[in-house]
């Protein structure tokens, strides 16, 4: 059952007000956005778990009454083999919690993994990283199912369409260009459309992803400038890989399969 607040604000654009905020990092440049941090995918989890929240009634009961937690950086299996460090999980608590704070839900490993998330970013170098998430996340639902059969797998895909990107693993004046970024990104889109899906039905496929298209050049001077990006080939309301249109799809399996 979906919840109407007209308050409520939505992950995909409360990562674009994260990406905005300058931080200190301890790698060489002063940028919100690193690909060797796991800070965005955090966020972006934190955001979905309070998305779902609002999407529906039932899961907002089962968070207040301490009947469903999440846990961040959780491992499943050995990581290092037959296993995955999943950036998301839920489930219900494997002992006492501590009660929510009113609206959220607790933190605490679950006694089970009922959903698994992961979070992945193409931030540039599109054309290589493309391939790579797509096996990471076939990769991350297999696993996820050899462990746990009936688990929720899904994952969230922070995507950039902005034609220049100051990489902070690169020279200070090494700045990227990606020309045909709109056709790269509307290709990306379609590839992680096309992913096989279970359709609601238990099996080794993934259940759902979400993209959330931003355009985010990360060079110092534009700081404080990402916008989400909703015009095509950002997918479209409706469209399965629409960012909240499979928040709504997640929270209606996560009703059916376990609550």
């Amino acid at each position: 059952m979906s919840r109407q607040q007209d308050d409520h604000q939505f992950g995909d654009r409360r990562i674009v007000k994260w990406l905005n905020q300058e931080r200190e990092w301890k790698y060489p440049k002063n940028v919100p956005y690193h690909p060797r941090s796991d800070s965005h995918g955090g966020a972006q989890s934190r955001y979905f778990v309070d998305d779902l929240i609002h999407e529906s009634d039932v899961i907002a009961e089962a968070a207040r009454e301490g009947d469903l937690v999440y846990a961040e950086d959780y491992d499943v299996g050995d990581p290092r083999g037959l296993g995955w460090n999943v950036d998301l999980v839920m489930g219900p608590p494997a002992g006492d919690v501590q009660a929510p704070l009113e609206g959220g839900m607790a933190v605490g490993p679950p006694s089970e993994v009922w959903l698994a998330c992961d979070a992945k970013s193409i931030i540039t170098e599109h054309q290589k990283a493309r391939r790579n998430r797509q096996r990471d996340i076939n990769s991350f639902a297999d696993i996820m199912h050899s462990h746990h059969e009936q688990a929720i797998t899904c994952g969230i895909l922070l995507l950039n369409i902005a034609d220049r990107f100051d990489s902070p693993t690169r020279d200070a004046d090494d700045i990227t260009d990606h020309p045909n970024i709109d056709r790269i990104v509307g290709e990306i889109v379609d590839l992680f459309d096309s992913i096989d899906r279970s359709e609601g039905e238990m099996s080794a496929n993934l259940d759902g992803a979400g993209l959330v298209v931003v355009d985010h050049t990360n060079l110092i001077d534009d700081i404080g400038d990402t916008d989400l990006v909703t015009r095509e080939p950002a997918p479209q309301p409706g469209e399965r890989v629409h960012y909240r249109t499979f928040v709504s799809e997640m929270a209606d399996l996560l009703e059916q399969r376990f609550l």
